[in-house]
């Protein structure tokens, strides 16, 4: 017997075996009759494609079912999002038109403040720096930088008050 002979034959039995097991699965998660075939006939397909080994039953059957549950989610993705695309199409349009708007002015704020820090004195900038870019803590930045708490908070504080003021001349 030839080796896709065998495989063809494993197949099958692995198809006999599983095969209704694997259909009430489906169709208790998409209450469809013909889409959980569908799903199915995707699954045998892909076994059938795959170079997994058939030897092993319990391998199988953890295979079988896990590419069926991914099967059903990846269906549940694409349908919500059809879905949603379908009933909220103008809606959509308004928001991802306002979403570019809102990224390019963030974008712009974003160089402006760090233009703005760029231009401190290089302690000021050190300490802005660690704080918002690694999100160390006042104590942090004075042990790591070998200063006072107490600098780190007025340093923090005179920079957040540079920067207003610059921002609502930028902004006006």
């Amino acid at each position: 017997m030839k080796n896709s002979d065998q495989k063809i034959n494993r197949f099958h039995t692995i198809y006999n075996m599983y095969w209704r097991e694997l259909y009430h699965f489906a169709l208790k998660s998409v209450k469809d009759a013909a889409l959980a075939e569908d799903l199915l006939h995707d699954v045998f397909l892909k076994l059938l494609k795959s170079k997994l080994s058939s030897d092993d039953d319990e391998n199988i059957k953890h295979y079988l079912f896990k590419s069926l549950r991914n099967m059903i989610i990846d269906h549940y993705r694409k349908n919500k999002l059809r879905l949603k695309l379908e009933t909220d199409i103008p809606t959509w349009y308004d928001q991802h038109e306002n979403q570019h708007l809102e990224v390019t002015i963030r974008r712009e704020i974003e160089e402006f403040i760090e233009h703005r820090i760029g231009k401190f004195p290089p302690q000021m900038r050190r300490v802005v720096l660690l704080n918002t870019k690694q999100g160390l803590t006042d104590q942090q930045i004075a042990k790591k930088l070998l200063i006072s708490d107490k600098t780190v908070r007025n340093q923090l504080s005179i920079a957040n008050q540079k920067l207003k003021m610059a921002l609502e001349k930028f902004l006006k």
